[in-house]
């Protein structure tokens, strides 16, 4: 189990080594170690899974100074024959022992069921756990990318039932899946295999090495002897299909809860051609398959003639049609993946093999080691091209949605640099050429390589670059021609410009004048409208209005007036009766008793007060009717 040490400051580094099951697996002449993975869902990093020969998984664990083995699990029938004279069982050529696995997306486990005999029911209940228990994701397994992020809606139950799925391939390139749990809390059951669709069943048991990539949804790549690597996506299973499964199968614990889509296969060149009868002859090996843990969709392939880097195209349309819920425009799988034959170590004409003993990869910067079997030690840059989306990607054009009918658009459409790229694009690719040394040159392969190079040379190299060049050539005539006519087009503005104004000036210069005549029209309407005013006779309905309100106001006047001169007698005569009374009174001796006297000073009283309301109210009518000493 190796210590992490800074690399980059230490230039020794210890390690502390522990025996697997040293009795089983170092001394034991049938069984082999097929795969040995550190399992991701480990909390301290110290639980290994282990594939056997004989179709075992099992579990170890790093406790203290010891390798504890907690669990063997069975992934198929035991092998029990064996050719005689080998260690080859009898089940491997049919192709039913497991040769690889690997670890899928973690997801939520479901309650698995317990078998009662004939009869299957589903457990209702996990065994207790305890509370103080802390769960967490093993990120130095992972990739960059996030593949299980904790949601906050999720509760602690959630995170305990997070179990990482483990994908078994056959040699007969069945795959089945089973779910593992540390704890022990259930019994692990080995599900499919799985339906697999759209792969073309040659009969051949050459599968040998699988790896899941870390992408969404997971992509799954598996190699064959004969050079094929087949590219598959793992989806969940309708319900309507694992009932109809259910109905025929005879465990239920066995039905898959995934089937594959397989969306291409290629085949890899194992060994560089140098001429055209190696088109015929086929070489097998076991191919091996690590993923690149920075690029989400690239991988490589290691054999016994060299290195392979394959890049899956589809990844970002795949991402972007699971986060988007409109259908495609287009095909998601019409770019083709691409290999790329990096480092050879054997001609297929030669029976002389190099092997590959050793693959690693290094990231900062990214580059790959290779250990070769003469002991040879290979390390290879790796260019990554840029994932930062382009500026013209991020433009937002108001024009998207108008189709480009112009094949000049259509041209300056994309950007050049990419289509200079796509030109010069390599077809096939020529590798790193380690072959096995035997001390003795044959001048005859060494001619056949120097041919193959200079054909390589010819056909992409030379040949793309003339291309490239007359491209060049097109785009510098197509943009000369589009300099002129833009140049044409600016003169032809100028020269409109210098009208416009011209013309702007001179509106300018009619329209003060016409506004000047407008107001001199203005100011002789005005005065013709006051002297028709003046010498028109009959009066306007207005003014016979207000002629009638001053008539009405006239004779309300008159009458007033003449309420004002009785009231005015009245007033008059009340003086002289009042004065001949007060004479008469003063020659009379009094006889009017005292209460006759008391009634007629109240009546006076009353009667002055009506007088004296009746002048303030003719004073009142005066200031209304505006009249001056009218009563004098």
């Amino acid at each position: 189990m190796l210590k992490h040490l800074n690399m980059y400051t230490k230039t020794h580094m210890f390690c502390r080594s522990y025996s697997l099951d040293e009795r089983l697996l170092s001394c034991s002449d049938t069984v082999e170690v097929r795969r040995v993975k550190f399992h991701p869902g480990s909390i301290h990093h110290n639980h290994i899974l282990i594939l056997t020969s004989d179709n075992m998984l099992r579990l170890y664990q790093i406790k203290d100074t010891e390798a504890l083995n907690i669990a063997v699990i069975p992934v198929g029938q035991k092998p029990t024959g064996m050719f005689p004279g080998s260690k080859t069982p009898f089940l491997d050529i049919y192709g039913e022992i497991a040769v690889d696995f690997d670890f899928g997306h973690p997801e939520i486990a479901e309650l698995p069921p317990s078998i009662e005999g004939n009869n299957e029911k589903a457990m209702s209940k996990y065994a207790n756990r305890s509370k103080e228990e802390k769960y967490m994701i093993n990120v130095e397994t992972q990739t960059f990318d996030k593949i299980a992020t904790k949601d906050p809606t999720w509760n602690r139950d959630d995170w305990d039932k997070l179990v990482w799925p483990i994908y078994i391939l056959r040699g007969d390139m069945t795959i089945h899946s089973l779910n593992m749990d540390l704890k022990k809390r259930w019994k692990p059951s080995l599900r499919g295999p799985l339906p697999m669709s759209s792969l073309e069943n040659n009969g051949q048991n050459e599968a040998c090495s699988l790896v899941c990539l870390n992408t969404v949804p997971q992509i799954m790549c598996i190699a064959q002897s004969n050079g094929t690597l087949c590219h598959s996506i793992i989806l969940d299973i309708e319900e309507d299909e694992i009932n109809k499964m259910k109905e025929n199968a005879k465990f239920i614990s066995h039905i898959p809860t995934k089937e594959l889509c397989v969306f291409e296969t290629i085949e890899l060149e194992l060994g560089l051609m140098t001429n055209e009868d190696d088109l015929d002859s086929k070489y097998k090996c076991p191919i091996f398959l690590k993923k690149d843990e920075s690029k989400p969709g690239k991988y490589y392939a290691t054999h016994s003639a060299g290195v392979h880097s394959v890049a899956i195209s589809c990844v970002k349309e795949l991402q972007h049609f699971v986060d988007s819920q409109e259908d495609p425009t287009s095909d998601i799988f019409i770019n083709p993946s691409r290999a790329e034959y990096m480092v050879c170590t054997k001609t297929v004409s030669s029976q002389k093999v190099n092997p590959v003993i050793g693959f690693a990869l290094y990231y900062e910067p990214p580059a790959i080691i290779t250990l070769l079997s003469d002991g040879n030690l290979v390390t290879l840059g790796v260019m990554y091209t840029s994932d930062m989306p382009k500026i013209e990607d991020l433009t937002v054009h108001e024009d998207d949605d108008i189709a480009i009918h112009s094949p000049l658009r259509k041209m300056l459409q994309e950007p050049f640099d990419q289509y200079i790229q796509k030109i010069l694009k390599k077809t096939s690719t020529q590798p790193i050429l380690k072959l096995a040394s035997t001390g003795k040159t044959n001048q005859e392969q060494c001619y056949e390589l120097l041919q193959r190079a200079a054909q390589v040379l010819r056909e992409e190299y030379f040949k793309n670059h003339a291309k490239a060049r007359e491209e060049l050539e097109k785009r510098v005539q197509t943009l000369l021609m589009m300099k002129k006519n833009q140049q044409k087009e600016i003169q032809c503005m100028n020269d409109e410009t210098d009208r416009m104004q011209e013309k702007a000036s001179n509106l300018a210069e009619k329209y003060e004048d016409i506004k000047d005549k407008q107001d001199d029209l203005l100011k002789k309407c005005e005065n013709l409208l006051m002297l028709v005013s003046r010498k028109k006779s009959a009066p306007s309905d207005a003014e016979k209005a207000f002629m009638a309100e001053l008539h009405t106001v006239e004779e309300k006047v008159v009458a007033y007036g003449n309420k004002i001169d009785k009231i005015k007698n009245k007033m008059k005569y009340q003086q002289i009766q009042m004065e001949n009374w007060k004479a008469q009174e003063t020659k009379k001796v009094s006889t009017i008793n005292a209460t006759h006297t008391n009634t007629i000073k109240t009546n006076l009283q009353e009667t002055s007060n009506k007088i004296t309301e009746m002048i303030k109210e003719i004073n009142d009518y005066k200031k209304m009717l505006n009249l001056k000493d009218a009563l004098q």
